[in-house]
């Protein structure tokens, strides 16, 4: 919570080929790596969390689940703040499929960049 106060903290690094982010919404620890991204220039269009729908948030972050920049693959909550999507309230089953369907982006991202690999020999 001190990245921008303090210059005593050794670094953490993040060594992986796909990150996937389910932070959740915005706050102390939420949606982080969204929030970094757009801090550092990666993440350019970031729109604010709209009010409380269910019928609609969960099916927005369902079917949006997604790599937003190359490596990183944003599911659940932490996602409504990359599309605007609607609050969810106290249902949570969309928050899990979302992390599903976040994990099936993550192993298609692999198959592709093996494929791709595996072409170039």
């Amino acid at each position: 919570m001190h990245h921008h106060d303090q210059s005593c903290m050794d670094p953490n690094t993040i060594n992986a080929h796909v990150l996937i982010s389910a932070t959740g919404h915005d706050g102390p620890f939420g949606a982080f790596c969204v929030k970094r991204a757009e801090s550092i220039g990666l993440l350019t269009k970031r729109e604010a969390m709209r009010g409380l729908d269910m019928n609609k948030a969960e099916d927005a972050i369902v079917k949006s689940a997604r790599e937003i920049i190359p490596g990183l693959v944003v599911g659940g909550m932490e996602l409504a703040e990359v599309d605007g999507a609607n609050r969810m309230g106290a249902t949570f089953g969309g928050v899990v499929m979302s992390g599903v369907k976040a994990a099936e982006e993550a192993l298609n991202i692999f198959d592709t960049r093996k494929k791709q690999n595996d072409e170039s020999y």
